[in-house]
């Protein structure tokens, strides 16, 4: 299974699954969703191997329609029985990158540094929805399953092992549409385009529960007050 693009993948074992949406998501809707022709709307992210991003001011005008995406599709309910555990998307980042943009090495999102933990303090999931088939050709997110991974309480070491490790590491393929759920203390890596074509993500960073983000609670501005008003709507506990 390892170094594979296998379809099945427990959560509990692996750190990562695949979620397959309720419904297909329609053409229309991706050409909705989609910034590929928009590229006056993008900056470049250096911090994120020159990734292309949609600037902030763009993204809040659509935090209803990531809202809706998100649950009038299942992504929420399937990563829930997927991981087990409540999830509440409160950051949102919509991401291009092509044969231009370089990898972004091996890391996790949450982990120890000698005595500091570096990331959120409380449990984080990252749900990643692909907007076009994606596989490694051209950059979907490649992981080293936790339990071949050991967590080392240095980051340098730890990064040398996943490099050390990578022949054991999984890709997914994905058709458009689906998604992956991970935890923030797996090691991931996007790995450069092998193509021309673009790879194009919506990125939500989630956790399980609204009382770990007290400073996002109050400001209906933010996105996860954007996602429990649309929960409220749509009449989903």
């Amino acid at each position: 299974m390892f170094g594979s693009s296998s379809k099945n993948f427990k959560f509990n074992k692996f750190g990562f699954a695949k979620i397959k949406p309720d419904i297909g998501i329609k053409k229309d809707l991706v050409d909705k969703l989609s910034f590929k022709n928009k590229k006056d709307l993008l900056i470049k992210d250096r911090k994120d191997a020159g990734a292309l991003k949609v600037k902030k001011e763009y993204l809040q005008k659509n935090y209803k329609l990531y809202a809706n995406l998100l649950l009038k599709n299942g992504y929420v309910k399937i990563a829930e029985e997927l991981v087990k555990d409540n999830i509440y998307p409160y950051v949102v980042m919509h991401i291009l990158n092509n044969k231009k943009t370089k990898e972004l090495i091996w890391h996790r999102d949450q982990y120890f540094h000698g005595r500091n933990f570096i990331g959120p303090k409380f449990k984080l999931y990252k749900l990643a929805i692909y907007l076009q088939d994606t596989n490694q050709n051209n950059g979907v997110t490649g992981f080293i399953p936790k339990l071949i991974s050991p967590r080392f309480r240095n980051k340098y070491l730890d990064t040398i092992f996943a490099y050390l490790s990578s022949f054991l590491s999984i890709h997914p393929r994905l058709s458009i549409g689906e998604a992956l759920i991970f935890s923030g203390k797996v090691m991931h890596h996007r790995p450069r385009q092998k193509n021309d074509d673009f790879r194009e993500a919506i990125i939500f960073s989630c956790t399980n529960s609204p009382n770990n983000l007290p400073s996002l609670k109050n400001d209906e501005n933010e996105f996860l007050n954007v996602f429990l008003k649309s929960k409220i709507k749509l009449g989903i506990n």
